[in-house]
């Protein structure tokens, strides 16, 4: 699964890569350990992460929540996760959702969203000696200045009336890179020729784009165990080459 990941990026960045319309803000953003929305001595810590989406004058952001709120929900969160929306090998994407109610009706009004990370956290999934924790792993571009994953929103009443809009990540199977780090799933990451299709495409482009990331896409590197905790945010999380970016601002 995807349910953890960082953003560092400013703005402009991400104006740039996914082309969006109007002019960036100053500033940007900077959370290095985010998480979905979680509840917590029965209240609900909603998070909301920047998306982006297809719009009249051209492709747009908005905070959206993390993760995926039913319409029967009311605008509570779900008891089972829906930080991730699941695709088998197997079969079709469409033939997958259609039995998935939480996000079949994302799917079937082409509500597909792009959501921007800089860099996601996987565990190793392999057994370890003397009861060890898992260790975390950042996974970040080889390349590009963004990871850019695939996911679906959804518009959903709440037991007032007002909308809640909401989002998943869609995950496939892994790569060579996240297989060889002990994980068996991976985020359906996009490059920018995809983007367009994803967004504004038929529902048979779009699926077409679903499956493992390339090969050549991702690097990765361990990370301190105390990314496990969400709260965390220390600039160790960054990596050596972009913690000497925190050092300096």
């Amino acid at each position: 699964m995807c349910g953890r990941g960082a953003l560092d990026y400013d703005w402009k960045t991400l104006w740039a890569w996914l082309d969006l319309s109007g002019t960036p803000p100053d500033g940007g953003v900077h959370r290095l350990n985010v998480a979905p929305s979680t509840r917590r001595r029965g209240e609900v810590e909603w998070k909301r992460l920047p998306v982006v989406r297809a719009g009249d004058e051209g492709r747009r952001v908005d905070e959206l929540v993390w993760p995926l709120i039913p319409a029967w929900t009311k605008g509570d969160l779900p008891k089972f996760s829906t930080a991730n929306c699941r695709s088998e090998p197997e079969q079709p994407f469409s033939a997958t959702v259609a039995k998935k109610p939480a996000f079949r009706n994302a799917w079937n009004k082409a509500r597909r969203c792009l959501v921007p990370m800089c860099w996601f956290y996987e565990w190793d999934k392999r057994p370890r000696e003397h009861g060890e924790a898992s260790q975390p792993w950042r996974v970040f571009p080889a390349d590009d200045p963004l990871l850019v994953m695939a996911g679906l929103w959804e518009r959903s009443p709440t037991a007032g009336g007002d909308p809640l809009e909401s989002f998943t990540i869609i995950t496939t199977s892994p790569n060579r890179l996240l297989e060889s780090i002990g994980h068996s799933r991976s985020p359906v990451l996009l490059r920018p020729e995809a983007f367009a299709p994803w967004l504004t495409g038929t529902d048979d482009e779009a699926e077409a784009l679903i499956g493992p990331p390339d090969d050549d896409l991702l690097e990765a590197e361990p990370v301190t165990r105390r990314v496990n905790n969400p709260e965390y945010q220390g600039k160790d999380l960054a990596g050596p080459a972009r913690a000497g970016v925190h050092d300096r601002a």
